[in-house]
């Protein structure tokens, strides 16, 4: 094709709606389409409180189709889908969280002007840091654990991170127990909110954008939320994913997560609840599960982060700036999180929606010290307890199967 100027070589190329260049390693969408997006937001001004169904599911299936490759916009469906499930007849109702996520969805519109998706924010790589994270009615905490090639920001070294947060006592006080069957926060929706207050953990101490970061929790309703990025609800999570998805778009990462049951999360469990221990108690305790020789650094979550958790918390929306804290730049020593070099895991995965979920017993023996040291850190995505799923390879013929060519694959 080639000899016959049928095609050409080149550096930039519309790919299925998407142009690549392979210089600058980024992707983004045609004028057209972003022209499109301008236009399917102006189509719905604040104003409007229905729409039709037929519209809606439009409008959904065009969103979802350019959220492929804009970070954090998979995030922001919670609303917009919960608003489909309440549909009356042929209409459905565009209330306050709609109208939120549409908003959230115009700030991403203005952002992509500002700079374009870099391919390493979308795809896997290796791991550069695993975390463990937990939280109870007290408070939530975590331990990272980094790849010996991350690079840490100023003030950090390359070694291991604990964090802990109490919960204000009003948010205490709202936490559904057997006494108060009333409240409006699940211990499900905590766990969730030390997530993302994990994942805030390792974006101050290192550089990771770029990096693939594996975060594991033992809630599974926590697992799945952060996996499929939205929920159909207007309550907690719906807020929470929604930070999730700013969050990783301003440190521009690619989280992977996981399950580690309870028995086997001793570090995040502690810190979650011993809130009576000093950190010096409480890191003399854990010695046992934490690498030899490591010396461990104390991270502390900022006023700025821990009050936009507080207000998803409570279901309230705060805006997209607000939950922006600059990190330190990276230190002078050691490689920076944005590198043109990828380094592919050795597995690919698909959508964790065609993955069948089996039941998962709690076990004493997945906290593997060993696999917790720096050197092990990259292959740790080849060691998911509850895999994304593997894309099978494709046949070398194309079109349809026929007997010849069955006969032909299988000599």
């Amino acid at each position: 094709k080639l000899l016959k100027g049928d095609c050409s070589w080149g550096t930039i190329k519309n790919v299925l709606g998407w142009v690549i260049d392979t210089v600058s390693m980024t992707i983004h969408l045609p004028q057209h389409r972003a022209e499109r997006l301008a236009e399917i937001l102006a189509s719905i001004p604040i104003t409007q409180k229905r729409t039709s169904v037929n519209k809606w599911h439009k409008v959904l299936g065009e969103l979802r189709s350019m959220a492929l490759a804009l970070p954090g916009a998979r995030h922001l469906f919670s609303h917009m889908q919960h608003a489909l499930s309440n549909k009356l007849k042929t209409r459905v109702t565009l209330n306050r969280g709609v109208h939120d996520a549409l908003e959230d969805f115009r700030w991403i519109l203005k952002d992509l002007k500002r700079r374009p998706t870099r391919i390493a924010e979308l795809v896997p790589l290796l791991a550069a840091a695993e975390g463990h994270h937990d939280a109870s009615g007290k408070g939530a905490g975590g331990v990272w654990f980094p790849a010996k090639h991350l690079a840490p920001r100023e003030g950090y070294k390359n070694q291991p991170v604990l964090w802990r947060l109490k919960w204000p006592q009003h948010i205490i006080d709202q936490l559904v127990t057997m006494k108060n069957p009333r409240g409006t926060i699940s211990n499900s929706d905590l766990e969730l909110a030390g997530g993302l207050l994990h994942l805030e953990a390792i974006s101050q101490c290192f550089d990771i954008r770029e990096r693939t970061v594996l975060s594991k929790t033992d809630n599974l309703n926590t697992l799945f939320w952060q996996r499929k990025g939205s929920s159909t609800t207007e309550k907690v999570p719906a807020h929470l994913l929604r930070l999730f998805g700013l969050h990783q778009r301003f440190h521009r990462y690619v989280p992977r997560h996981d399950y580690l049951s309870g028995p086997s999360n001793p570090v995040a469990d502690a810190t979650s609840r011993d809130f009576h221990l000093s950190w010096q108690q409480l890191l003399t305790t854990l010695s046992p599960y934490l690498p030899k020789g490591a010396s461990c650094q104390i991270w502390t979550p900022s006023s700025e982060m821990v009050s936009s958790v507080i207000s998803a918390l409570q279901r309230k929306r705060s805006q997209p700036e607000s939950l922006w804290v600059e990190p330190r730049p990276p230190a002078q020593s050691g490689r920076s999180g944005r590198t043109t070099v990828l380094n592919w895991a050795s597995t690919p995965f698909s959508k964790p929606s065609r993955t069948k979920y089996h039941s998962y017993k709690s076990l004493h023996s997945e906290y593997a010290l060993e696999h917790l040291h720096p050197a092990e850190i990259p292959s740790s995505l080849d060691r998911l307890r509850i895999t994304y799923g593997t894309l099978h390879r494709r046949s070398k013929v194309w079109g349809p199967a026929t007997q010849g060519r069955s006969q032909a694959r299988r000599q």
